[in-house]
């Protein structure tokens, strides 16, 4: 007993002591401030964490001043994104198709061409019934877009097989962009009727602006 009192009172110990707690103190505290930075950086992720699955803003008829910098659209057949490019004109586009859908591609980077539109890029999917592969390639395009500091973004998930759409819809939900989607009318022979086609949005995650339409 008489030789643990004497080493509590030895004042080497208390040193060691203090210093450890000095030392722990230090390192929670630049534990704190990283943990701060890195929450600074990364927080539209982590609201967007915080907010879960949450669509504060869902649906709508875009109104017909409704502006995008930026459109990307998934795509099977050309006519209703040809449609959407033409009202909306946007300053840039991107497309996601299959090899089924080069063609119509092609075709609809002409068309934004000509009317003076940049065409940011094309990713073709693999597997149009993998949404990762569709996710991938939209994220893809929204970052080359942020590289040019464009963040008005939307993403036309209209066009493509359903997987597409679901993947393109996560990419842009995940990036805090709205979602439209296109709906239209058929005549007899299955071709789309670009007079009856209305732009809807599916999800607002950011303040919409004056892209919202009554509901």
């Amino acid at each position: 007993m008489s030789e643990l009192k004497a080493f509590m009172l030895d004042p080497s110990v208390w040193e060691i002591v203090d210093r450890i707690s000095t030392l722990l103190g230090l390192a929670t505290s630049v534990a704190a401030i990283v943990a701060g930075i890195l929450a600074w950086v990364s927080r539209d992720r982590l609201r967007a964490w915080l907010r879960g699955n949450r669509f504060p803003k869902v649906g709508g008829l875009a109104r017909d001043d409704a502006h995008w910098t930026a459109l990307l659209f998934t795509v099977s057949r050309a006519e209703v994104p040809a449609f959407v490019i033409e009202r909306a004109r946007p300053t840039w586009v991107g497309f996601v198709g299959t090899a089924f859908s080069a063609g119509a591609v092609r075709s609809l980077e002409a068309t934004a061409q000509a009317l003076g539109i940049r065409v940011a890029g094309t990713r073709q999917v693999a597997d149009a019934d993998d949404p990762e592969e569709a996710r991938t390639a939209v994220h893809a395009l929204l970052a080359d877009l942020r590289r040019y500091g464009i963040s008005n973004v939307a993403v036309d998930v209209t066009g493509g097989k359903v997987p597409m759409s679901l993947g393109a819809f996560m990419a842009a939900e995940e990036a805090r962009v709205d979602s439209l989607y296109v709906t239209v009318s058929y005549d007899e022979q299955r071709q789309p009727q670009p007079q009856t086609a209305r732009i809807r949005c599916v999800s607002r995650p950011r303040p919409a602006g004056n892209a919202a339409g009554s509901g």
